[in-house]
């Protein structure tokens, strides 16, 4: 049976972007983190190509990482472009830095939709795909839900149960799950509050963690 930590969360943002609580320091979350006695905490605040703050928020994270012992990654969350790349700076596209990428942009379109996501999972430097979802305009099959989950097995990929929006659904969580896929979990914070709280993805998690058959 698989089992999830709890202790662990893999999607922390900070005070860097524009719509976090403005006390979501690096510095406080590394602080709420201890209180809470997490194992493990990734910073993946949101980026692009054109970011300039990245320097100094990663400086921080390592300034404060050394004072406690708990594991803290420092990273990313990127967006999935309509063609596949994702919008990340080049220079942090390698094993030093945890990197999730995750649909921001509505395509509307599955075709193209599909296409980018198969992309991203194929790309060697993206360790998580973040609140996988189809989007409401359409649904997959069964068979590209198959086809997904076979790629993402085949590229090594985990596949993140994300507290604020609720994903992945059941129904691509089940055929994960017969695949194997590894998950873990991501509060995808905002808010100090939000910190390893998983109350609302309790049902994912439940699920996840019941034994076939």
């Amino acid at each position: 049976m698989l089992v999830l930590n709890i202790r662990e969360d893999y999607h922390i943002h900070c005070n860097y972007n524009d719509h976090s609580s403005i006390d979501l320091t690096v510095e406080n979350v590394i602080k709420k983190a201890k209180e809470l006695n997490l194992q493990t905490i990734a910073f993946t605040e949101h980026v692009r190509k054109t970011s300039d703050w990245t320097e100094k928020y990663l400086d921080e994270i390592n300034l404060f990482k050394g004072k406690v012992s708990f594991n803290v990654l420092p990273g990313f969350e990127a967006k999935i472009l309509g063609d596949g790349t994702i919008d990340c700076p080049d220079s942090y596209l390698n094993d030093k830095y945890f990197i999730i990428a995750s649909f921001h942009t509505k395509y509307i379109n599955k075709i193209q939709w599909y296409g980018a996501l198969l992309k991203a999972i194929q790309n060697e430097n993206v360790n998580v795909i973040g609140h996988l979802a189809p989007e409401p305009e359409f649904s997959l099959t069964t068979q590209e839900i198959r086809n997904l989950g076979e790629e993402i097995v085949s590229n090594n990929k985990l596949i993140e149960i994300n507290a604020k929006y609720n994903r992945p659904p059941l129904e691509l969580l089940k055929t994960f799950k017969e695949l194997g896929i590894n998950f873990h979990l991501g509060s995808d914070a905002h808010s100090l509050m939000e910190i390893g709280n998983y109350n609302r993805i309790k049902n994912l998690i439940n699920y996840i963690e019941q034994s076939k058959g």
